[in-house]
């Protein structure tokens, strides 16, 4: 009896042994990580120096401020697990009961985007905690922030912020403004459903506010001048909708009724008959 349960131990282990071997024969590289690849949740090509990849000195400042401001705020702190977040997301569910999902870090959802699937299992999670760590040790924050713009999802079959910036506001991602900005970060949490804002040429009102809420942070974390500010609250109100219309015009300015249009002609039709005679 002894002997079979030594046997069947040995059996586990040696299972155990190879599951581990092939996990980390499949887990990827350091080349892998650096290198040029199509992503495994979206198959997007993601190839650093190609012509559709944008360096992170080409992309808008105040784009980069935004999204690690709505994104991972702890983002240039942490080494790819913000501690602080988790043990409060945990502290919540336990008091309310309701544990929430997301709030993973930028580097967290490069390793999903680039190497795993949206399954949501244990496994799973296992993996992207490995992956994490791995991308945390083999790029630079600079390096995880390009590549993670470079291929984050904006809307649907939209990906990156090159693609993002061209669709929506028919521009590079150097020239993103502040509300533009704000936008695109807004849409990351859902970017199907969000998106849906820009295909109606009119935002919720959740969404507006949830627009103008990102605006004040920027400047309540001191990532936007006052001037900058208010300039972008003002463009918030009428984000996607018509331009207010002009200041009513003076009395010296004020446009014609069509009858005094037609009043003008006739005299001047009269002067110049007069001339002529």
């Amino acid at each position: 009896m002894i002997k079979k349960l030594i046997f069947f131990f040995l059996g586990v282990l040696t299972l155990m042994g190879v599951a581990a071997g092939s996990l980390w024969a499949w887990l990827p590289s350091d080349k892998d990580i650096r290198g040029c690849m199509v992503t495994k949740m979206y198959q997007v090509e993601l190839c650093p120096g190609s012509k559709n990849y944008v360096p992170l000195k080409q992309i808008a400042p105040i784009l980069q401020k935004t999204i690690i401001l709505t994104e991972d705020s702890n983002f240039y702190n942490h080494k790819g697990f913000d501690w602080d977040a988790i043990e409060k997301n945990a502290k919540e569910g336990w008091e309310t009961g309701v544990f929430k999902r997301g709030g993973s870090t930028i580097t967290q959802q490069l390793a999903k985007n680039m190497f795993l699937n949206k399954d949501r299992t244990f496994i799973r999670k296992g993996l992207e905690a490995i992956i994490t760590d791995r991308i945390e040790h083999t790029l630079t924050k600079k390096e995880i922030l390009e590549r993670y713009l470079n291929v984050v999802e904006f809307g649907k079959d939209i990906y990156g912020v090159k693609a993002a910036a061209k669709y929506y506001f028919k521009k590079s991602p150097a020239e993103l403004t502040v509300v533009e900005a704000s936008f695109l970060a807004m849409v990351l949490p859902n970017p199907v459903k969000y998106s849906q804002s820009y295909y109606r040429k009119e935002l919720t009102p959740f969404a507006r506010k949830r627009l103008g809420r990102i605006v004040d942070d920027l400047f309540q974390y001191h990532r936007i001048s006052q001037e900058e500010y208010d300039i972008a609250s003002a463009q918030v109100a009428y984000f996607f909708q018509p331009e207010p219309p002009p200041e009513e015009l003076t009395s010296d300015e004020a446009i014609p009724t069509l009858e005094e249009l037609e009043n003008l002609e006739s005299q001047e039709q009269l002067e110049s008959s007069e001339e002529a005679e």
